[in-house]
């Protein structure tokens, strides 16, 4: 009888456990590549070199713009809706705000200054808006509610930078540090509106790393934002440098003009470095 009973107890335990086991196995993702992702941890940010005033014999502030609409950069702006483990640069910017990560500050169309902080919330609220009748401008309604226009992601369709290129006599090399970066919202009558800028600096940094960048020659090849920003593998071009009545390009050479002094600006950066040696 004893036997008999402990039979059961057995089976019934072992039952148990192959439903439980089983539960657990279709509760669990299948893996959809070779390998775990991030499994080996993920790139820190190389540090920078220290600067000291003394050693930075010249200096020079510019401003460029990342087009996302360029083949090159539309890594950037895909994919639009989060999937797998890609996000887009917008998108992780935004989740990272949320996050309390990241601090924006107003866009100052005067100033490119970072002074105004501006929260997650306070952004969202101001980018959320009432749809209205292109015609008459009345507000629209459905089911008696106003209509709300959603914040789209998809419309912030270019990057800005302001970073400084400094020549460091102590290490004899021209270098480049990255400041500050600002998504920019293109309107759908083309107009460009820059939402806010972001420092640069260790946080962001971090973020960046542990964001993954689709890499087009070989996916396998594990890339992320930071690395992408500091090896320069973008297309962009100069809309701004340093100067004393601070204005952009296109207030003093408009069109194809400002081709030309982008150009120009870019060359004058190589040629610095050029000049101090001789053959």
């Amino acid at each position: 009888m004893r036997k008999i009973i402990l039979l059961i107890v057995i089976l019934a335990g072992f039952l148990g456990f192959t439903k439980l086991n089983a539960q657990g196995i279709l509760n669990t993702n299948p893996n959809e590549g070779l390998y775990e992702q991030g499994g080996t941890g993920y790139y820190r940010p190389m540090q920078y070199p220290a600067i000291r005033e003394a050693d930075v014999m010249w200096r020079k502030r510019i401003w460029r713009a990342i087009d996302f609409r360029q083949k090159m950069n539309q890594v950037f702006y895909y994919p639009t809706e989060t999937h797998y483990n890609w996000t887009n640069f917008i998108q992780i910017i935004l989740d990272g705000m949320n996050e309390g990560i990241l601090q924006a500050y107003e866009y100052d169309l005067y100033k490119d200054e970072l002074n105004n902080p501006i929260s997650y919330n306070d952004f969202m609220t101001m980018r959320t808006d009432t749809v209205k009748d292109e015609n008459t401008g009345e507000i629209q309604y459905s089911d008696g509610k106003p209509i709300i226009e959603e914040f789209k992601t998809e419309k912030v369709q270019m990057l800005r930078i302001m970073e400084d290129w400094y020549f460091d006599k102590q290490r004899s090399q021209l270098l480049v540090r990255i400041l500050a970066i600002g998504p920019v919202f293109v309107k759908d009558d083309g107009s460009m509106e820059q939402l806010f800028w972001i420092s640069y600096n260790d946080a962001t940094r971090e973020l960046f790393a542990k964001s993954n960048f689709f890499n087009r020659d070989n996916p396998g090849a594990a890339l992320n934002y930071d690395q992408v920003l500091m090896m320069r593998m973008f297309d962009s071009y100069i809309y701004k440098e340093e100067n004393p009545y601070d204005r952009k390009i296109e207030a003093y050479a408009p069109g194809e003009k400002g081709l030309f002094e982008s150009e120009r600006i870019k060359q004058e950066i190589i040629d610095f470095e050029q000049n101090l040696w001789e053959y």
